[in-house]
């Protein structure tokens, strides 16, 4: 499995951070006043839309400052017992480089202490959080970064924070800097793009960076090119803020009914619904036995929706709909949620759209094929393609007499050897069976009959 590529180009320093480099030039002079040994104050607070840098900029201010740094999630840690340990301790505190060097304070060494998502404290199993975050802060010897999304929820939780803590606001990115970012990211990757595909990627992900280099890489991961088409499957992420909403009321609800008519509304059928639900389960469910009950719940769910499709009975949809939403969010025993996170896009979605060029191809040369062997599609499909794939990869006479005969074209050919429409080889054996002139270094035959025979594909 690749790495995430949003860790894997995270900007390594401030002068990487794309759309927010004036937020990017204040973090660096609240820095240079600890340097300095007078910090104007001892936390600064990143606010702003999730995907607009703020981690990667705190990052990065530790990297350039060359600080050690201690990174927690309140959202993962929320008593206040839990960040006094972490933050706490690390805030007043000496430090230690690491290749074990003791790095004093006093003589300017420094631990950036990164406090993600400050904002997610709620709720009783939240008590003495916000407090311990505001005490953090006034007992510091260290630099305190808080990274939230709702500032004024943080300060209504902590109005102390507004006098402690400097503020600075990260703002949605462009289309046209988020699709610079990702031209670089695929030219990094050695990765063919259609500067089209990448304008709807940004489009899509209004504004939010980490979106947008999600999506290219589930898009184009595995594969070395990718076609405007290719990214039609993401035209309706984050453009459906309504179903955010409704799946934030379902997962958040305590009653059957009360589940089920949060999604009452969205315009999906229970097949497309219940992808968006397996997807998110894990973002919710946190405790093994309640993400055994949600995909249970799930489960069942899907049995009644495959009954619906072999006995087209569409009232089985009902008790499909009451388990998928009512039967998952009960699944949750341990209290409400701590925090609603980003909703991700099915990956089956995904996978299914990278799969339509392949099918499309296959039926295309199954219809081709029907009227001259006397053979259905479906038995074509199956049984005829995966040897003839072999026999064309191997004799380039049959090939040619394919294509005139049955009147294939590059599409058709790439998919029986293997390779990419636009392949020269494909190119040059197509014109030859055409009696077009030939190109190439070749005699009208493939460029390398080894890779042709190689690449050939098996059903």
């Amino acid at each position: 499995m690749q790495d995430e590529w949003t860790e894997k180009y995270r900007p390594k320093s401030l002068s990487g951070i794309v759309g927010n480099e004036a937020a990017a030039r204040s973090l660096r002079h609240w820095a240079e006043s600890w340097d300095s040994g007078h910090p104007r104050r001892k936390a600064i607070v990143l606010r702003g839309d999730p995907g607009t840098g703020k981690t990667s900029s705190a990052l990065a201010l530790a990297h350039d400052m060359g600080w050690d740094f201690i990174e927690m999630n309140a959202s993962d840690h929320r008593n206040a017992a839990s960040i006094r340990k972490v933050a706490g301790a690390g805030s007043v505190s000496q430090t230690f480089s690491p290749s074990g060097e003791f790095l004093s304070s006093s003589q300017g060494k420094r631990k950036l202490v990164i406090l993600d998502e400050a904002d997610s404290l709620f709720g009783r199993e939240d008590f003495g959080g916000a407090k311990a975050i505001v005490d953090t802060i006034r007992d510091s010897s260290q630099p305190v970064v808080l990274i939230v999304n709702d500032y004024r929820e943080l300060t209504r939780k902590s109005p102390a924070v507004r006098h402690l803590a400097e503020s600075v606001q990260f703002s949605r990115l462009t289309s046209r800097e988020v699709v610079r970012v990702l031209r670089g990211i695929c030219d990094m990757e050695k990765v063919s793009v259609a500067i089209e595909a990448l304008e709807r990627i940004a489009q899509n992900a209004s504004g939010d960076m980490r979106a947008a280099i999600n999506d290219l890489q589930m898009l184009v991961e595995g594969r070395d090119r990718l076609e405007v088409s290719d990214s039609e499957v993401v035209g309706k992420r984050n453009q459906q803020k309504e179903l955010e909403r409704a799946l934030s009321d379902m997962f958040a609800a305590t009653e059957v009914r009360e589940a089920r008519d949060a999604t009452m509304d969205i315009d999906m059928t229970p097949d497309e619904l219940e992808k968006w639900i397996e997807e998110n389960i894990p973002q919710e469910m946190r405790s093994p036995e309640e993400l055994a009950a949600a995909f249970e719940a799930l489960s069942k769910s899907d049995i009644y929706l495959g009954r619906t499709r072999r006995l087209q009975y569409y009232a089985l949809w009902a008790f499909a709909k009451e388990l998928m939403t009512g039967g998952v969010a009960l699944a949750r025993k341990h209290g409400p949620r701590r925090y609603t996170p980003e909703y991700r896009f099915p990956g089956y979605f995904i996978v299914l759209s990278r799969a339509k060029g392949p099918r499309a191809a296959r039926d295309s040369v199954s219809s081709k094929l029907a009227p001259h062997i006397h053979t259905p599609k479906r038995v074509i499909s199956k049984s005829v393609l995966p040897l003839l794939s072999v026999l064309v990869a191997n004799d380039h006479e049959l090939l040619v007499n394919l294509i005139k005969e049955v009147d294939l074209d590059e599409g058709d050919v790439a998919f029986l050897l293997g390779l990419e429409p636009h392949d020269e080889a494909v190119e040059r054996v197509v014109a030859e069976a055409k009696g077009e002139p030939e190109t190439g270094d070749g005699p009208g035959k493939p460029r390398s009959r080894a890779t042709a025979k190689r690449s050939a594909h098996t059903f």
